[in-house]
């Protein structure tokens, strides 16, 4: 029914008060425009039907939403045609009258002369298809309109088909189950077993190839911070205390948040956050909003995010017991002026300028900067400590020798980095200082690793197997229980275990399967049940299950090939300039 929606849509038209121009352009789908007109009488159609069809006004949103679905649409109705004139399908006049026959369109059903007694005269209407040329060549063309769609989608899904080996394998999966019992010994449960520092050197030691690391770079770099001056902050702070003060004379909190705020998520709806929790917000807003009254304005607080001016609107307790607030804010970030955002990209300009004559060291000295040094780092990394990440300053170091000057970097707060290669190092060995932090997390995994191995051989080698899940929980060793496990699939406090899965499955049912190890853990795991696949069941539901996954493989190969071809075009979506869309849209097919 959609495919047919879009089209009639198409031909309808509405009186549009005074708007944007009615030649801009909303859209291209390769070299088909839509102006604003025409959009614009599509879519109101398309909301106007919709909005019928449910009984009901739309919200904005919802508007926004069927504004996608719209767009989206006509990129489908665009792609299916261009399949269709390339010959995907080819369609007879007879394969058409066969289907006018079949399914009459709705139109035709509300001919006065095609009716008797209040019902459709089936009788009547083949009669006039067969007698009156004219009449069928137009319900022809009306049904070729739906026709061909739907024929269309079914021979891309009949391009693919689902293996019978693979649902099998699939059904073999989910009806093979286990129930077992794990006895679950985790090293990083010992948190009684620490590592000293003498531990930590004597492991880095023991591993020091571990550390070595090969063909590195450095950089001297100096950082110019994107920030707001003395001045700036009180120019903002002035204005935050001017609107404070106005709210406070009666103007509109709502409108002032809209023109003002710099909360995107808020203020475009009047500044409005909702119901919150403590710990929620940063804590200078939420201990301003939590003891501020119903109603009232708190004094402006600064949190990292900026200024804040807080109106309480509503309090209560949730059903945890939690107290809860209702409050809307404006958000004025402290930023920095336009003058000091011209200095900060001249004094950066300046020094990159300078250090390409007389090196960075030399030029950061005459101007008063600090130079520093980077970690190390390899060409496979995606960060510089120190500095941040850009693929593109990691390969300038190793595509130039020492000394040489990179492009200027701007990171992703802002901040401007000068970044000269320091070193060239075919070999370096992280100092334990270093990475000291890292190195006693290892020497830790180790120490526990250790002690929790020779735990798990004593055990074994001091229990018998009757004995094993009595003194698990004397020691307070999880014991994890498995219901209906499948293969592959993680296990509640365990997770996915390449290692385990296998034994599981392989296990006589009632007994202990062998200890397994992986990475700091061991299990011994005890099979309580095995269901096994039944044939017979799989006879019964062979003919369902194909059809489902037939159904399945055959919608994804559609969706796959839609996606790529819609890959093909060329899209130009200006809608965002003209209407207010909603914030999930997503590609959608047009289903037949």
């Amino acid at each position: 029914m959609k495919r047919c929606i879009l089209i009639l849509l198409l031909l309808g038209t509405l009186l549009w008060a005074v708007k944007p121009d009615p030649k801009a352009v909303v859209g291209k789908i390769d070299n088909e425009t839509y102006t604003y007109s025409e959009y614009d009488k599509i879519l109101n159609n398309y909301i106007s039907y919709y909005e019928k069809q449910q009984g009901k006004t739309f919200t904005d949103e919802e508007k926004g939403q069927y504004n996608d679905r719209c767009w989206e649409e006509l990129v489908g109705r665009y792609i299916y045609d261009k399949a269709i004139k390339a010959g995907k399908v080819r369609i007879t006049n007879q394969e058409l009258l066969n289907e006018a026959k079949k399914n009459p369109p709705a139109a035709v059903k509300q001919i006065k002369d095609l009716n008797k007694n209040g019902k459709f005269d089936r009788q009547q209407y083949e009669k006039a298809l067969n007698e009156n040329a004219e009449f069928r060549s137009a319900v022809l063309d009306e049904v070729r309109s739906l026709y061909q769609y739907g024929k269309l989608l079914d021979a891309i899904r009949a391009e693919v088909d689902a293996d019978e080996d693979s649902v099998h394998n699939a059904w073999v999966r989910d009806q093979e189950l286990i129930d077992a019992q794990i006895i679950f010994f985790d090293a990083n449960k010992m948190t009684s077993v620490n590592a000293s520092e003498e531990d930590a050197r004597m492991y880095y030691e023991g591993h020091r190839e571990s550390y070595r690391r090969e063909n590195c770079r450095r950089y001297y770099y100096v950082k110019i911070p994107k920030a707001a001056t003395a001045a700036d902050s009180l120019a903002v702070q002035e204005r935050v205390q001017k609107m404070y003060k106005d709210i406070l004379d009666g103007a509109d909190f709502a409108e002032l948040a809209k023109a003002n705020s710099q909360d995107p998520g808020s203020g475009k709806n009047g500044g409005d956050l909702g119901w919150f929790t403590r710990g929620r917000m940063v804590p200078q807003f939420e201990e301003a909003a939590f003891k501020t009254p119903v109603g009232q304005l708190a004094e402006p607080v600064l949190s990292q995010f900026g200024w804040h001016i807080i109106q309480v609107t509503d309090r209560r307790t949730n059903e945890s017991g939690q107290e809860e607030v209702s409050a809307r804010h404006i958000l004025i970030k402290n930023d920095p002026s336009e003058a000091t955002l011209q200095a900060f990209k001249a004094n950066s300009a300046t020094l990159h300028s300078l250090a390409k004559s007389i090196g960075l060291r030399a030029a950061a000295d005459s101007l008063g900067y600090k130079v520093e040094e980077s970690a190390i780092f390899q060409e496979k990394d995606n960060i510089i400590r120190g500095i941040g990440r850009d693929a593109n300053l990691i390969s300038f170091a190793f595509a130039n020798p020492v000394g040489s000057l990179a492009d200027i970097f701007y990171a992703s707060a802002g901040d401007a980095f000068i970044c000269e290669v320091s070193a060239v190092l075919p070999e370096y060995y992280i100092p334990f200082e270093d990475d000291k932090m890292n190195v006693t997390q290892a020497a830790l995994r180790s120490k526990r690793g250790y002690y929790m191995n020779q735990y798990v051989q004593n055990f074994i080698k001091t229990l018998t197997p009757d004995q094993y899940l009595e003194y698990a929980a004397k020691d307070s060793i999880m014991v994890v229980d498995v219901k209906a496990h499948k293969k592959g699939d993680a296990i509640t406090g365990i997770g996915k275990s390449d290692t385990l899965d296998p034994t599981l499955f392989a296990a006589p049912v009632g007994s202990f399967g062998p200890l397994i190890s992986e990475q700091m853990r061991w299990f011994l795991p005890f099979v309580s049940n095995h269901t096994q696949p039944d044939p017979a069941v799989w006879a019964q539901d062979k003919k369902g299950l194909m059809q489902k996954a037939r159904d399945d493989v055959r919608q994804k190969h559609l969706n796959d090939w839609y996606r790529a071809e819609r890959q093909k075009i060329n899209l130009i979506d200006n809608r965002r300039d003209f209407y207010t869309l909603s914030s999930g849209g997503k590609m959608q097919l047009l289903k037949p």
